[in-house]
């Protein structure tokens, strides 16, 4: 598969998740919790890629009609780790067949992780970076913490999930 068909699969998904999934959800004041979102795509298409990033931040903010994240955890590691471990969770999980990120050259990997972390030099605020080789326990902990602080922050409002942008 090119590139620009693999980002414009990505956006077509993300504006089909947005329209049926998100956006109801938020106009009924939920809260959201999202698997990947718009980083993912200047990460992987952009920085990993390399397809244009002013090209890509345009089509996330149409796919995903402005919406985005209060927070995102950024669970960050090398990149020979965190690969090690997606091939390790998808021969667990017999998804072999899902591998396609995996078969790529370490190269690839480490443009990817740059472009997370420079999505969080640039965002700060928003973007939680948490080293995953700390073990299980202490990410779930750092990871709670936040979760409660902008809970409790709320005080009854909306809380953790999306904010639409217009």
């Amino acid at each position: 598969m090119v590139p620009t068909t693999e980002l414009l699969l990505y956006e077509a998904a993300r504006a089909q998740h947005v329209g049926e999934v998100i956006k109801p959800f938020l106009e009924g004041e939920g809260v959201v919790l999202c698997d990947r979102f718009t980083d993912a795509s200047l990460a992987y298409q952009g920085h990993g890629r390399r397809i244009d990033l002013k090209w890509i931040q345009r089509l996330n903010h149409f796919s995903s009609q402005g919406i985005r994240p209060d927070v995102t955890f950024l669970l960050d590691c090398p990149s020979d780790v965190g690969l090690k471990r997606a091939i390790q969770r998808n021969r667990m999980l017999k998804q072999e067949k899902e591998e396609r990120f995996e078969r790529e050259e370490i190269q690839f990997h480490r443009r990817v992780r740059k472009g997370y972390l420079a999505i969080a030099r640039k965002e700060p605020g928003r973007v939680k970076v948490i080293d995953t080789r700390q073990g299980e326990e202490r990410v779930f902990e750092k990871i709670r913490k936040i979760v409660d602080n902008l809970l409790i922050g709320t005080k009854g409002s909306r809380g953790l999930g999306f904010k639409q942008k217009h």
